[in-house]
């Protein structure tokens, strides 16, 4: 294993320890479900919502820059890299996430977006809950899409 794969793998074991430990920290808002969280819960899930894609986005930045040596640039920078980790890089690596990955982790981006541009108490847990309680599974399968990515190259 060259130096560079050996690098860009323990970087992404770092961030997926990270989004592993977000995840863990969203159990708290999400475990009472009879109860609806209060403004102070409804803030730090869409805190943790919005942490958990700006670190699936950073490894996704440095599988660009290492393997693929581009990021898209504008304004749309944050759409683009998602769809470049979701198509193959010819020659040079298969595709980072499937199709129906990138539909779920599209919502997170769409959360992301919504959280920077408002006040966080106009955040309504009604409107974001069910990325909240999927977080978990999502996890899982990013995981597991990033394993058998690397796996491959």
């Amino acid at each position: 294993m060259s130096t560079d794969k050996e690098s860009l793998t323990k970087d992404i074991e770092i961030g997926l320890e990270n989004l592993q430990r977000l995840t863990q920290e969203m159990t708290e808002p999400i475990s009472r479900l009879s109860e609806k969280p209060n403004f102070i819960e409804t803030r730090a899930a869409g805190s943790i919502l919005h942490d958990f894609y700006c670190g699936v986005e950073k490894i996704f930045e440095r599988i660009a820059l290492s393997i693929d040596h581009k990021i898209p640039e504008g304004e749309d920078w944050h759409k683009q890299l998602l769809k470049q980790v979701t198509t193959p890089n010819e020659g040079i690596r298969k595709e980072v996430i499937k199709e129906d990955l990138f539909r779920e982790l599209k919502e997170y981006l769409s959360f992301r977006h919504l959280f920077r541009h408002i006040y966080g108490f106009n955040l309504k847990w009604e409107q974001f809950s069910l990325l909240c309680y999927r977080l978990k599974d999502l996890t899982e399968k990013l995981k597991h899409s990033l394993n058998d990515f690397f796996k491959a190259i």
